[in-house]
């Protein structure tokens, strides 16, 4: 490294030093269009204490998973807030069934994009709420509060007492041995409630935090005029005025310099302990008037997490939604594979089977057109040129793992799943089923006529995304699905290409892939002739 090279550095470091500010600043830009890196922790708290509320509209546990939201989410959440984290979290796992706000905040994520003072405004304002124990805040404000402290007019009357000795061995000179010994009682009283009461201020510490944060949030309203929750959170300036004017003593004793008295205080007289049961019963009345900030101060950080992935993502588009069984979706990709292979479908009133060797992209094809009527239904966008989307749910069956815990094998647990598809309720759009591999556990003769069986009622009661390798089902779900199928490219590089190609699969890649690969001759050739067998035999039957 040259000297230049290390006096620059060496020059940067002790500018960050003395300016923490600009070394923040200087991080948030580097974070700016980069996947996400946060653990999630406590990410669903939020959402599991509101979820009752959006019962109907939120995505179910199993769906979530089988179509990968759990990695789609850790890679969107590039929040600076936990709470942030929380409120990305619960918008994702609810459907928003109104289209004016979906395109309010696709319209919200390019102006961050376009404006980045306005955007740095708003984050260098999170940033006071960016330690990991303000996850706990939400638990804090719509959990259940911790029981009242044991014996309290017990302690209320011994602190007086401890006053009044105290009075009297200054003014009256009373014995100094017996305030000696109501101290060392205080000592043992404060040992013993000393762990959770300093766990139940800290966050009521960080709920004041919370409101110095929505106050300067609020205030760059004027500045930010395309971010339309900060106008919220300016309406909510009464609401948290309430709550800080009702802990205002606990916010003067937690100053640095009046805290060093405090502990002595505390020794005398029990004086933590006592502002402590006094704020803690003011916020339990109060805390209902910080719900809106919370979702509010959450909802910036979500919408600048958003902003900065779909940088990072590169082609989004705000989705039309209808009330119709139709999907279009131009030029789709899927989140966790932003630079793979674009491909488009159109369905309107039918479904899609989709066939493949393993590894040839059907799967993820699903997936990606599932995960994009999601994510278009609660964050806004679709990763595509263009898409059309209705407005339904969608349930997923992928990929079902044997449940030693459960009991249940494959094939029941997927049986399971398939029963609440044929419950599910059906309205104009219907509702989505991807489905992978349908009975993919039972032999093959039963596993055709089920599969067709369960296909024909699904497709009359939504739209069916599904995959499969019994071809024989290609002939047989009539004008209700559309046929497509991937295919081995043993010229290219990777042998697959995975390109969506309509019609049925007819080509013989697969066993092509094989000789390709150095199977001997006398396993290839046979597997051809067999295969010619079977497709005659099949196409005289039918």
């Amino acid at each position: 490294m040259s000297p230049t090279v290390v006096i620059a550095t060496l020059y940067s470091r002790l500018q960050d030093g003395l300016s923490p500010a600009r070394k923040a600043l200087r991080d948030l830009r580097l974070r700016w269009g980069k996947p996400g890196d946060r653990d999630g922790w406590l990410a669903r708290d939020f959402f599991d204490h509101v979820a009752d509320a959006d019962a109907s509209a939120c995505i179910d546990d199993k769906t979530w998973t089988d179509l990968e939201f759990p990695k789609i989410f850790a890679s969107i959440d590039a929040c600076i807030t936990p709470l942030g984290s929380q409120v990305l979290y619960r918008w994702m796992r609810t459907l928003n069934r109104d289209t004016g706000a979906l395109a309010s905040r696709h319209a919200v994520y390019r102006a961050l994009q376009s404006d980045a003072a306005a955007r740095e405004k708003l984050e260098r304002a999170l940033l006071p709420l960016r330690n990991d124990d303000d996850a706990r805040i939400a638990n804090f404000i719509f959990g259940a509060l911790p029981p009242p402290l044991p014996q309290r007019a017990l302690l209320v009357a011994w602190s007086l007492a401890s006053i009044v000795v105290l009075a009297g061995v200054i003014a009256w000179s009373w014995p100094m041995a017996i305030w000696i010994v109501m101290a060392f009682v205080n000592v043992a009283i404060l040992a013993r409630v000393c762990g959770r009461a300093l766990a139940e201020v800290e966050m009521l510490k960080r709920c004041l935090v919370l409101i110095d944060v929505a106050n300067a949030l609020a205030a760059l309203a004027g500045a930010c005029p395309s971010v339309r929750c900060l106008a919220g959170l300016r309406d909510e300036r009464g609401n948290r005025a309430a709550v800080r004017n009702a802990l205002r003593l606990l916010a003067f004793l937690k100053r640095p310099v009046i805290s060093y008295g405090v502990v002595w205080l505390n020794f005398a007289f029990l004086l933590e302990p006592l502002v402590h049961m006094r704020a803690l019963a003011k916020f339990a009345r109060l805390r209902s008037r910080l719900a809106a900030s919370f979702e509010l101060v959450g909802e910036v950080d979500a919408t600048l997490a958003i902003a900065s992935w779909l940088d990072y993502a590169g082609r989004d588009c705000p989705p039309k939604l209808v009330d119709a069984a139709l999907l279009d979706i131009r030029d789709g990709r899927h989140p966790l594979l932003v630079d793979g292979v674009a491909n488009s479908v159109r369905l309107d009133g039918q479904s899609a089977l989709v066939t493949g060797s393993n590894m040839a992209g059907k799967t993820t094809f699903i997936k990606m057109l599932g995960v994009n009527v999601l994510l278009g239904q609660t964050l806004g966008f679709c990763l595509a040129s263009a898409a059309t989307i209705p407005r339904a749910c969608v349930m997923a069956s992928i990929q079902a793992a044997h449940s030693i815990a459960a009991g249940k094998s494959h094939y029941f647990s997927e049986v399971e799943t398939i029963q609440s598809f044929l419950a599910a309720p059906s309205g104009t759009g219907g509702a989505i089923f991807v489905i992978d591999e349908l009975f993919s556990g039972t032999n093959t003769v039963e596993r055709v006529a089920i599969a067709r069986a369960v296909l024909e009622t699904l497709g009359r009661n939504g739209v069916v995304l599904a995959t499969t390798h019994d071809v024989e089902l290609q002939g047989s779900l009539g004008d209700c699905y559309r046929l497509f199928h991937f295919q081995e490219s043993p010229e290219v590089d990777g042998y697959f290409d995975y390109t969506l190609r309509a019609g049925p699969a007819t080509e013989r890649n697969a066993i092509r892939l094989l000789r390709e690969l150095g199977f001997p001759g006398e396993v290839i050739a046979p597997a051809m002739r067999y295969a010619a067998q079977d497709a005659e035999a099949a196409a005289q039957t039918g």
